[in-house]
């Protein structure tokens, strides 16, 4: 049996990874399942490569395709969703789906671009300004009592899960491509200097207030066409207050 379409489009993001066969199980897991690109971003410096070529076994040509890059941000920029994964709760994960019941949505996004399965890093996980570079959040069921799990294993575990719910999978498509992160990220840009610029909000106050869109944006992914109407929209109106009659002194 061939690999699933949309399991090809997987990309799984390591971020700040400290151990060296952390990195070599999750190549092995990740072939697997039928997903080939491996992303580090931020490894510790002090990571052993032969341990991770030991733990590889069989999939060192994943390890040694493995791309890296400075940041979370980076190293997502052409994905069109973004797959944080986390165990903790609070308000920047109230979102958060259980992966067996997000991914028909994960794969149905995959099969029309590339999605990155991000996770954290050993002792910590992702920080909240990584999770606000998500557009999905998901969890693996575990027991409360101890619900954190090793990183290989949930990499093991998240990939599983998709590659059993691709198997015989028919998505639907969307007309529009789906918009990469990077063009996300330029959306935000435009709308913090548009929001300025009306007086919606103050610098001292700016970046918790584009937390709250971050965390608006951040429930979904969206395509090209959505992107460009909102985008549209600041520059219109933009265009409007430069273009404003000026009201006379009395």
């Amino acid at each position: 049996m061939d690999t699933p379409e949309p399991i090809r489009n997987l990309r799984v993001v390591l971020v700040g990874t400290l151990f060296g066969g952390n990195v070599g199980s999750v190549c092995r897991a990740m072939a697997n399942c039928g997903i080939r690109e491996l992303r580090l971003a931020a490894p510790s410096p002090r990571i052993n490569w032969e341990e991770a070529r030991t733990l590889a076994v069989h999939a060192i040509d994943i390890l040694d395709a493995r791309r890296t890059f400075a940041t979370l941000d980076e190293a997502t920029a052409d994905c069109a969703a973004v797959v944080g994964t986390t165990r903790r709760e609070g308000l920047y994960r109230a979102h958060t789906k259980d992966a067996r019941d997000a991914a028909p949505e994960l794969l149905t996004l995959a099969a029309q671009g590339p999605v990155a399965l991000v996770f954290g890093r050993e002792d910590k996980g992702l920080t909240n300004d990584e999770l606000l570079l998500c557009t999905h959040l998901v969890t693996l069921a575990a027991d409360p009592a101890y619900p954190s799990f090793n990183l290989s294993q949930a990499v093991v575990l998240l990939c599983h899960e998709l590659y059993r719910s691709a198997i015989g999978f028919v998505p639907t498509r969307e007309k529009s491509p789906l918009a990469p992160s990077a063009m996300r990220r330029r959306l935000m840009a435009q709308w913090r200097a548009y929001l300025l610029r009306i007086g919606f909000m103050n610098e001292e106050k700016a970046d918790h207030m584009m937390e709250g869109f971050e965390r608006i944006f951040s429930r979904g992914a969206l395509t090209e066409a959505d992107m460009k109407i909102l985008m549209g929209v600041v520059r219109q109106s933009n265009w409007a207050l430069s273009h404003a009659p000026q009201e006379e002194e009395p």
